[in-house]
């Protein structure tokens, strides 16, 4: 089986649904389904995908913002209390430095729950969740690296998110995840046969958080054809990214094949 990855889609944090969804990816591998992270529209997508929270087997998390995690509280519930006998819990890897804000975040919605016997109970976190920190996970022959990467990153200021390197049997992509503009992407991951790159469409602005379409531009060309883009809900009329030199721009429920 090829490396595979399908976009459950390519939205901003605030796209309009009925448009596209958040940027979130799943990937195949032997054990079943890897969730790159989870936003508020990811199990909705799943099931217009044909599967169901049961499919995935673990989920990793670039960091914490709604469009990436506002998910989770759903995904665990539908695989605790949908998943038969087991009452599954959910896999979560994440950084060692995101990795306590995902209990503080789930806790408040999840410590109070009914299990089979009827009774109430708190600390329902460690019933529902596993979570692994860790810069570099493997699930079902499939390599997962996590590299550090710029967001909300300032003087003084420093929000933990990173990219994901995914890798089996020698291919090999790389998933940007929520980046600033980074010149030299490309001379970090030589290997990577696609870079699926966060972007958006306006104009470069102060403070800004995201890469912009312009930024993008300047790339060399061999970079560019390298690279799918995520993140932008739409591309923008009078604009062809193709003919801009890029590989394509990515779309709900796009799937791509690598090796």
């Amino acid at each position: 089986m090829l490396l595979q990855l399908t976009f459950l889609g390519t939205g901003s944090a605030f796209t309009d649904f009925r448009v596209n969804y958040h940027t979130n990816g799943v990937v195949e591998t032997s054990e079943g389904l890897v969730l790159l992270d989870c936003g508020g529209t990811a199990v909705q997508s799943l099931k217009e995908l044909s599967y169901t929270a049961q499919d995935v087997v673990a989920v990793l998390i670039t960091h914490m913002h709604g469009d990436h995690v506002g998910g989770l509280e759903q995904l665990v519930f539908e695989r605790f209390y949908t998943g038969g006998p087991a009452w599954n819990r959910t896999r979560i890897l994440a950084a060692t430095d995101v990795h306590p804000s995902i209990r503080q975040y789930l806790n408040p919605m999840v410590n109070e729950l009914t299990l089979r016997d009827g009774k109430l109970y708190s600390g329902g976190f460690d019933y529902l969740v596993s979570t692994v920190a860790d810069q570099w996970f493997q699930v079902g022959g499939v390599t997962f690296t996590l590299h550090e990467t710029p967001h909300v990153d300032g003087p003084g200021v420093r929000k933990p998110a990173y990219g994901v390197e995914v890798e089996k049997e020698g291919s090999s992509f790389y998933w940007t995840a929520d980046t600033t503009f980074r010149s030299d992407i490309g001379d970090l991951f030589p290997d990577a046969e696609i870079i699926f790159h966060d972007c958006t469409f306006m104009p470069v602005y102060p403070g800004t958080v995201h890469t912009h379409y312009e930024e993008l531009l300047t790339l060399p060309d061999a970079v560019r054809a390298r690279i799918v883009l995520m993140h932008h809900t739409v591309v923008p009329d009078g604009i062809d990214v193709v003919a801009d030199g890029f590989r394509e721009a990515g779309s709900r429920h796009g799937v791509f094949e690598i090796g």
